[in-house]
């Protein structure tokens, strides 16, 4: 039999499994334009931002953007830079508008023995910045 302390204890130990959370944000709105025009749009508004596309998916109406951070700094050897990432894609025309989904990430980049190797982190300052900027820009 256990003790009523052993389970409390045995509770907080494995609270922290259960109540992980994504480390990227994900940011949408609907547009009441054309898809084809939030697309353009979004692909216009990257280089705005200081962001350079990655891919372009034309059929399926996605991109996705990174920007280098050169700035931050951390105590590790093997770090190189961190790296944002937006991920966006306009969904399908209903209730008269477009929906513009825009998830935004942000990686550590470290230099390993494998050769470069991306974690991902919290989603920094600027990406959340710059989804919630393309997001008032092309979505409404």
């Amino acid at each position: 039999m256990l003790r009523p302390a052993c389970l409390a204890l045995s509770a907080l130990a494995l609270l922290p499994a259960g109540c992980g959370s994504a480390l990227y944000l994900k940011v949408s709105g609907s547009a009441p334009r054309a898809r084809a025009e939030v697309f353009d749009c979004a692909k216009s508004q990257i280089p705005v931002l200081g962001y350079d596309q990655d891919s372009l998916d034309k059929d399926a109406f996605r991109l996705t953007a990174h920007k280098p951070d050169y700035e931050t700094r951390m105590a590790d050897t093997q770090f190189r830079r961190m790296m944002d990432r937006l991920a966006i894609e306009i969904g399908k025309p209903a209730d008269g508008g477009v929906r513009l989904k825009i998830e935004a990430h942000t990686f550590a980049e470290l230099m390993t023995q494998r050769g470069p190797t991306q974690v991902e982190r919290d989603a920094s300052p600027a990406a959340r910045a710059a989804a919630q900027a393309l997001l008032d820009a092309c979505g409404s």
